[in-house]
């Protein structure tokens, strides 16, 4: 399938999964319970592909279910977990820019591993995303707290995590040619992962609006890391990465539509924003 495509759908999904976290918070839901419910609706979406995808489970080498288990806690785990915090005290405009600067964080990683080369084009980058991501996280008046914010941190938290994914990510399958497997290997590690870290409250869960957004946020989110695992197995990372990047747009648009009135779009958090998705896309 052409990466071009699998990037877009990653952007997109991307995109509106905030939104629905952030709905399904209106609705009184608990991160313990959206985590627990999200990584229960990956596993069948999962599974659903086997029949029409060659899952590859022949190819797996110990490298391989290391590499697909690290990226499944650092991403689908580690990553969500923090993710959701940050929509719920952020909102999803915010928490999903100030996220976006993980694929920086990639580029780092690979400059310490591989010895690359950081040109001043890069280094124009670079200063583009955290000045976008530093608009999107100053409240103004706020002094220190406004950067060090909880949320912020989350936040953060987050973008380290998800950054260092496609590390392991790329490192298994460069292993095995088996994403498919690999996905359901890092959906089942992070399943297990949330259901140890949430089983003592996962009591209140209930079935109301919040459980069909978290479940909604849940599918999208798999859906985005089916087509990013897919897209780095057909392409080059900078050219998925780079279209992966228009996330936090699609995540303005649709937070202009679906929570109009209950997250305040200001020039300051577009502009971010913009700044951000180009910095990556330069990087």
């Amino acid at each position: 399938m052409d990466p071009k495509l699998l990037a877009l759908v990653t952007a997109v999904a991307f995109g509106m999964s905030p939104v629905a976290l952030k709905l399904a918070y209106r609705y009184g839901g608990q991160t313990s319970s959206g985590m627990v419910i999200g990584l229960v609706a990956a596993i069948p979406l999962n599974l659903a592909l086997i029949p029409f995808v060659h899952a590859g489970w022949e190819l797996l080498t110990p490298g391989a279910w290391v590499g697909f288990i690290g990226g499944g806690l650092a991403g689908a785990a580690i990553g969500r977990r923090f993710i959701y915090e940050s929509i719920n005290l952020l909102g999803p405009s915010r928490a999903a820019t100030i996220r976006s600067v993980s694929p920086m964080l990639t580029a780092f990683a690979a400059v310490l591993l591989y010895q690359e080369e950081i040109t001043p084009l890069r280094w124009a980058a670079i200063i583009s995303i955290v000045g976008g991501a530093a608009l999107v996280s100053w409240t103004p008046g706020s002094g220190a707290r406004g950067w060090l914010a909880i949320g912020v941190l989350y936040a953060l938290g987050a973008a380290a995590a998800y950054g260092i994914r496609p590390l392991f990510l790329k490192f298994a399958l460069d292993q095995a040619d088996a994403p498919l497997a690999g996905s359901i290997i890092g959906a089942f590690a992070a399943l297990l992962w949330a259901l140890a870290a949430d089983r003592p409250r996962l009591g209140a869960l209930r079935l109301d609006r919040s459980f069909f957004w978290f479940t909604f946020g849940g599918i999208t989110q798999t859906t985005a890391l089916l087509a990013l695992t897919f897209g780095l197995n057909e392409g080059d990372v900078s050219l998925v990465y780079s279209l992966t990047a228009a996330a936090p747009l699609f995540t303005l648009a649709f937070t202009a539509v679906f929570l109009r009135g209950v997250e305040q779009m200001t020039l300051r958090l577009v502009l971010g924003a913009i700044a951000v998705v180009a910095g990556v896309i330069i990087l």
